[in-house]
């Protein structure tokens, strides 16, 4: 059974939409989920093109709000920024709850989005192996 992450920031409108693409794409134990600590917009359209140049966007992806997964059972939950760090609801005692803070790239500079992507690859993947001991 797959383990299950939720990426937490405070939109859930690019950086958590980001990071759930790639966990993912390129961690196949994990079934991924993004979701909003306060409001929720619509997916940034440069967020969605720079996924869909990568491969790893799916049309299932949408914002949502972290209140409608409070009744799910997540065996991680990342926060990306300090706000949603900050602004997150209790979790189960089986959950292991960490932050990573990004800085947001320029979303609309292509190349950004490639590195942030690539960096995303680089840094989110190996710690949530490690973390999930996958």
């Amino acid at each position: 059974m797959n383990k299950k992450v939720l990426l937490l920031c405070k939109d859930n409108s690019a950086l958590s939409i980001m990071a759930e693409a790639v966990l993912n794409k390129y961690l196949k134990e994990v079934d991924a989920s993004s979701a909003a600590v306060k409001k929720i917009k619509a997916i940034n359209p440069a967020v969605q093109t720079a996924l869909i140049k990568d491969t790893s966007w799916s049309d299932t992806y949408m914002s949502k709000a972290v209140l409608g997964l409070l009744e799910e059972e997540f065996d991680l939950v990342i926060a990306l920024d300090s706000l949603s760090s900050k602004a997150m609801p209790e979790f189960s005692d089986n959950t292991i709850v960490i932050e990573i803070e990004y800085e947001h790239p320029n979303y609309e500079n292509s190349t950004q989005m490639e590195r942030f992507i690539k960096t995303l690859k680089m840094e989110l993947i190996p710690i949530t192996r490690d973390i999930l001991e996958l």
